[in-house]
């Protein structure tokens, strides 16, 4: 359960990299690698569940069950982390998209076919 959740760790670390560079393709695959990867530590979480209610497991927690508990705490908060940048990614995306719609330089390029209309001698202006 340990190689699993360290293994989900990283995922999460390369959700990071692709939420903070945009790559919606990277984000897509380590999505999928995460749902198959979770179903795994779910299955696992249910053995444990099932073999931790003999009457011989009872007991104090092990070393084992702390280091299982410490990376559970880890993933939550990796796993809050890229909520978060996600959040901020939307609200980037977000703005940039209201920017360009209200931009009457920006609905001047295309028509409303999609069309490129041709600008004042093939130059755009910058303002400022």
């Amino acid at each position: 359960m340990l190689d699993k959740l360290t293994a989900f760790q990283a995922l999460l670390t390369e959700e990071q990299d692709a939420i903070r560079s945009l790559s919606f393709g990277q984000f897509t695959s380590v999505t999928v690698r995460k749902t198959h990867l979770l179903d795994e530590i779910r299955e696992l979480e249910q053995q444990r569940r099932n073999a931790s209610t003999l009457p011989d497991s009872y007991g104090s927690p092990s070393a084992q069950e702390a280091d299982l508990v410490a990376a559970i705490e880890q993933t939550d908060r990796l796993n809050r982390f890229n909520a978060a940048l996600i959040g901020q990614s939307l609200e980037f995306l977000q703005g940039t998209l209201r920017l360009w719609q209200r931009s009457p330089q920006s609905a001047a390029l295309y028509s409303s076919s999609g069309a490129a209309v041709a600008g004042s001698g093939g130059r755009v202006r910058a303002k400022g």
